[in-house]
């Protein structure tokens, strides 16, 4: 019988591969992530897939994970960050450690169901070699932490549990409570856009790159639009009866 082991939270066993569903009609793919994050050539078929899927495309990520390895969850959150495919991400299950961020990425759509269940805490690692190497390496770890942490659970979990995460404190959370924090979420980042686009709208274009010929030449072209514009209004007023 197979024996899996775990150190330092991270299963280590027999790999095992994600598997890829695709239905003909829509090319809609379906990505099964319900084992461990193993190592990175574990997803080379997802990567592939993620590097070729098209705006056509659509890509259903089912999760249900332990977590795994922090690595290879950066390198699909890259892949996935570049991919046009609309995605959805669907939870049924667990997504404990690193399968909590991989589920909380950007998506279209976030679909949670009745038994879902969220685990959260900081990065688990290890290190060796001489002490003043591991001295470096682990405030290395530390900084490297703390902007994984922020970057992933922001605007989800509250600036207190950030702060108990970074303190080693674990979270748990229930399907209610993971819907409650994506919909808050989802309407920070609204909010966000909107003021990002109104604060384009408010900054004055800068001009200083462009010659003074240009300008003026642009300025000529603005005036003679305005022309043409006041020229419409003016045989659009003529041709309206008076009203009585």
């Amino acid at each position: 019988m197979y024996k899996t082991q775990k150190t330092n939270g991270i299963h280590d066993g027999k790999q095992t591969f994600p598997t890829i569903f695709c239905t003909p009609l829509g090319n809609r793919y379906t990505i099964n992530i319900t084992s461990d994050f193993d190592s990175s050539d574990t997803y080379d078929e997802v990567v592939a897939l993620l590097s070729n899927a098209t705006e056509m495309d659509e890509l259903i990520w089912n999760i249900s994970s332990y977590g795994g390895y922090v690595n290879s969850l950066q390198m699909l959150l890259g892949w996935k960050n570049v991919c046009v495919a609309k995605q959805t991400h669907v939870l049924h299950s667990n997504a404990d450690s690193c399968a909590s961020a991989f589920f909380l990425s950007d998506a279209d759509s976030y679909i949670v169901g009745d038994g879902a269940t969220m685990f959260c805490h900081e990065i688990q690692a290890g290190v060796g070699g001489t002490t003043s190497n591991m001295s470096r390496h682990m405030e290395h770890l530390k900084k490297t932490n703390e902007d994984f942490i922020k970057r992933t659970y922001q605007n989800f979990l509250n600036e207190t549990e950030i702060d108990e995460i970074l303190k080693g404190v674990e979270v748990f959370l229930t399907s209610d409570e993971i819907r409650e924090r994506l919909q808050y979420r989802e309407e920070m980042k609204s909010k966000k856009l909107q003021q990002d686009i109104q604060d384009q709208l408010d900054t004055p274009a800068d001009l200083s790159e462009h010659s003074t010929e240009s300008l003026e030449e642009e300025l000529k072209l603005l005036e003679l639009d305005k022309k043409d514009i006041q020229a419409e209004l003016r045989k659009r007023k003529k041709a309206t009866p008076n009203s009585n």
